[in-house]
């Protein structure tokens, strides 16, 4: 198999990078709606976000207590679940985002390292 040219590989490497900035923009840009609506005999009655295996966001609603997000992950034991202020849960959520667009380009870099490493061996 032959190497592909210097230049085949920088274009590629970008459309690469492009094409997982859009993707990521695709999964960002709308807010999911939640995956069911626990009902009122529920514990915590309302809507339930299930964004990952063994993840889950929920939102006590009504509620006579301060609204909460209620987070329960794979790292909780006993069916415990951790109670958030909007405002804490918003800015763990803009760091998730943050960390995977990073981790977007560092995987980008590395794919262009590797096919240069390619080329050049």
């Amino acid at each position: 198999m032959s190497t592909p040219h210097h230049s085949l590989v920088a274009v590629l490497a970008a459309v690469r990078r492009e094409a997982a900035a859009l993707v990521a923009d695709i999964d960002t840009s709308v807010k999911p709606r939640p995956t069911r609506i626990a009902p009122p005999s529920d514990s915590l009655p309302g809507p339930v976000w299930e964004p990952a295996a063994s993840w889950t966001l929920r939102v006590d609603d009504p509620s006579d207590a301060e609204p909460c997000v209620f987070v329960d992950h794979p790292h909780i034991w006993g069916g415990d679940v951790i109670a958030l202020e909007p405002g804490t849960a918003r800015r763990i959520g803009m760091a998730f985002l943050a960390a995977a667009d990073w981790a977007d380009r560092a995987r980008s870099r590395a794919v262009a390292d590797e096919l240069t490493c390619q080329e050049e061996g």
